[in-house]
């Protein structure tokens, strides 16, 4: 047992401590770095680097590089995102000029259909039609959308239209609302391009509409003046009495053995019986005339003129506004003629026509 412990303490102790020395030194040693020089001349240079110096380099080495990795990273991420929002915002300036001019389209359709309505119930007011109850709900509605505004009515099934897109059936559902997150990064390409269709389909639709109220506007118009033409025409009599002269060849009252042409008809009926206006119209004379005597005329529009004469007194001056059956005369035998009678007779475009084709 003795010399197991001088064993121990003659070999093995020695041993011991020199690998202790030799790790301390170790910790202690530090990196060297041998600079040769080409030109032998120069002498050998050694640089030494404690390990610490070389670790901490190392470690600022990778933070670098991760920092400016990250920063790369996010230059490029933002750099795609600008040149993706500049081709968004050019998007949203195309759609907001096609929205601005559907917006001056159903401003000019709203006037048109206005004004279609305005001509609409002019002709039914003269004619004597009234609306239709199916008309008269239409007519309200219409009103009631005058309170949106122009962009909510171009909106108006817009969603429902994307939702409808061809391109979008299979992945979208209005039922089934879990199946627009399966496609999470197609749904605002969709979605854009639904709504580009739509607003595509939306101005063709308007177009149509547009052409139809357009040719529906020129009906209207033709029809309300074709309504005015035929109620400008001097059709009611002014005097119900007894027809002494008819239009055209006739002998001279004065003097039997000569022709001449009678312009109207001569209505035979008492002293001061009241003259009405055969229709509505401007009174473009009204005075003493020869042998007319006391006489009226009035233009109708549309080239018709009636001409009543030898009144006995007249009730309407130039430039008055008359109605259809208003008196304007009384019945007189003032001028050239034999006795108390009504002259008639109606002028078209300057021609003179058989009052009786007219009167009703």
């Amino acid at each position: 047992m003795m010399v197991s412990v001088n064993y121990f303490k003659n070999k093995l102790c020695p041993k011991l401590r020199q690998l202790k020395k030799r790790k301390k030194d170790n910790k202690r040693t530090s990196l060297t770095m041998i600079v040769i020089p080409h030109c032998q001349e120069k002498a050998v240079k050694n640089i030494s680097l404690p390990f610490w110096l070389v670790k901490f380099t190392v470690i600022l080495g990778v933070i670098c590089l991760l920092t400016v990795g990250y920063f790369v990273c996010g230059y490029f991420s933002l750099h795609y995102l600008a040149k993706e929002n500049k081709a968004l915002q050019q998007v949203n300036a195309v759609q907001a000029v096609e929205i601005e001019e559907l917006k001056d389209m159903t401003g000019d359709m709203q006037n048109k259909l206005e004004g279609l309505m305005q001509i609409d119930r002019e002709v039914r007011e003269k004619v004597g039609l009234s609306k239709s109850k199916e008309e008269e709900e239409a007519l309200i509605a219409l009103q009631a959308s005058r309170g949106l505004n122009n962009y909510s009515l171009l909106t108006i099934g817009l969603a429902e239209r994307q939702m409808r897109c061809p391109h979008c059936q299979k992945n979208f559902c209005l039922e089934n609302t879990s199946s627009v997150v399966q496609c999470p990064g197609q749904h605002k390409e969709l979605s854009d391009l639904a709504e580009k269709d739509a607003l595509e389909d939306l101005r063709v639709e308007l177009a149509k509409v547009d052409f139809l109220l357009t040719s529906q506007a020129r009906t209207m118009e033709k029809l309300k003046l074709d309504v005015e033409a035929q109620d400008a025409r001097p059709m009611a009599w002014p005097f119900r009495g007894y027809i002494t002269s008819q239009f055209g060849s006739r002998k001279n009252p004065f003097d039997h053995s000569k022709e001449e042409f009678h312009e109207g008809i001569d209505i035979d009926g008492p002293y001061g019986a009241p003259i009405r206006a055969a229709g509505k119209g401007v009174v473009t004379f009204a005075g003493s005339k020869g042998n007319w005597g006391n006489m009226v005329l009035i233009s109708h529009g549309f080239g018709y003129v009636s001409l009543y004469a030898h009144n006995s007194s007249l009730l309407v001056e130039k430039n008055d506004q008359v109605e259809k059956g208003q008196i304007i005369a009384r019945l007189g035998s003032t001028g050239r003629c034999t006795g108390a009678h009504l002259h008639f007779g109606i002028a078209k475009n300057g021609e003179w026509v058989d009052p009786l084709e007219i009167l009703k």
